[in-house]
């Protein structure tokens, strides 16, 4: 589990990546992979707001999912050790911001 301090429970997306610093399109194939594997991606912090379109997502349930899908992950395929090169990039940006 990855422990960051977000100052707010919930974001809207375009919040939530700019403080995790994942590409949009990464996150939207990243989403896609989740929900066609049969997962639901409240699983990954995605909350929808009954009755509107309105998404948010919490950050923590955000990033312990980047960390336990993404960046601890066992690479068979170019592409799974691409997705798992970009999440080590993402942790270690945020560890050194934490640090700061």
């Amino acid at each position: 589990m990855f422990d960051f301090k977000f100052n707010k429970a919930f974001y809207k997306e375009a919040e939530l990546l700019k403080i995790v610093p994942v590409p949009r399109s990464t996150f939207y194939s990243w989403q896609c992979e989740w929900i066609s594997k049969g997962n639901d991606p409240k699983l990954m912090g995605k909350i929808l707001v009954k009755g509107t379109s309105t998404v948010f997502w919490d950050g923590a349930i955000y990033l312990n999912w980047l960390y336990e899908n993404k960046f601890n992950m066992e690479t068979k395929y170019t592409y799974e050790a691409e997705d798992k090169k970009k999440a080590v990039l993402v942790i270690t940006k945020l560890t050194q911001q934490q640090k700061e």
